[in-house]
């Protein structure tokens, strides 16, 4: 995401005089993207708080869960795919 933050950053800071408002249109064009990549990592870290029975029962399922996931191709496409608009 630092790379995306920097192409954007720079387009903003091309395309407008003032920093301010530079700045302004960099954070309504990174702010909608962002949210999404922080609430999805927030859901992902809160899945690695197992006991030592959910961490069993979590290793005995991932791999069967993984493999039913990437059947319909990757589910983390959203986030690596991206292109800057």
């Amino acid at each position: 995401m630092a790379v995306e933050d920097a192409v954007m950053l720079g387009r903003c800071l091309r395309a407008q005089p003032e920093v301010p408002a530079a700045l302004a249109d960099y954070e309504r064009a990174r702010r909608d993207r962002v949210q999404r990549v922080v609430a999805y990592g927030r859901r992902s870290g809160n899945a690695k708080t197992a006991g030592p029975v959910g961490a069993a029962i979590r290793d005995a399922v991932l791999p069967v869960i993984m493999w039913m996931l990437r059947r319909g191709g990757d589910p983390q496409a959203w986030i690596l795919d991206y292109q800057i608009p």
